[in-house]
């Protein structure tokens, strides 16, 4: 989990796991909603693949492929997407960006070099 610590992290390489990041807040929202509809989430989850690849990507992840897989099973894909927006939250917060409910303010960005 201190592999992010360590790791160099740019402005640009950041703002990408905000991005992404905010992409997997508004999945996890759209994922508590479909689970009470029928088939709903078979078809969030398909969705959710290439929102967790991206994410996965953005914190340098090596177990993106576990995290895919998860995708597809109902109340574990989200626990995944959960998981994985932590790890973008730590590199964040570890690079000094503040995270909110729905992920870092842009304005944040300003402040780095």
């Amino acid at each position: 989990m201190n592999q992010s610590v360590q790791e160099q992290w740019t402005k640009q390489d950041l703002v990408e796991v905000a991005k992404r990041q905010k992409s997997i807040m508004w999945m996890i929202l759209i994922s508590l909603v479909a689970m009470f509809i029928p088939f709903a989430t078979i078809v969030t989850g398909i969705i959710q693949i290439y929102f967790i690849y991206k994410l996965a990507a953005a914190v340098r992840s090596s177990a993106a492929w576990v995290y895919i897989i998860l995708a597809f099973i109902p109340l574990i894909g989200l626990i995944a997407l959960v998981h994985i927006n932590g790890r973008a939250t730590k590199t964040l917060q570890a690079n000094g960006i503040k995270v909110g409910v729905m992920g870092a303010r842009m304005a944040d960005f300003d402040k780095i070099q």
